[in-house]
């Protein structure tokens, strides 16, 4: 379980520095376009300033809870997405493959003791 975690922040760590490094390939990934300079600040901040950090401290801490926070961070991306596909209207390919992407991530990084972590949190 525990290479599955690697490998789910390792993953993370890469989506994050393609945002932080890379904001066009990065947006073309996710499919917008930054068509201004704020529009690459967001995705260097967001997609890349934000992601790279919840890859790295799991990374170096090795602790499962760091772990967990980072794949209830992809949890929530893809919840919100849900709710944008019933609220926004916005059921499509794109969206579905999303979600998918999100979970599995999710799933990576939660699997084994970081799950069992959040679960001792609740008792």
């Amino acid at each position: 379980m525990d290479l599955l975690n690697q490998a789910g922040a390792a993953g993370t760590l890469v989506m994050g520095l393609l945002g932080l490094l890379l904001p066009k390939a990065a947006a073309r990934f996710v499919g917008l376009q930054p068509l201004t300079p704020a529009g690459r600040s967001e995705f260097r901040a967001t997609y890349g300033g934000l992601w790279a950090p919840l890859a790295l401290m799991p990374l170096i801490t090795q602790d499962p809870i760091v772990f967990a926070v980072s794949g209830l961070c992809w949890a929530g991306a893809a919840a919100g997405r849900v709710v944008s596909i019933f609220l926004d209207d916005a059921l499509d390919a794109q969206n579905l493959k999303a979600v998918a992407f999100e979970l599995v991530f999710a799933t990576l990084l939660l699997v084994g003791d970081p799950w069992r972590a959040v679960l001792a949190l609740f008792g």
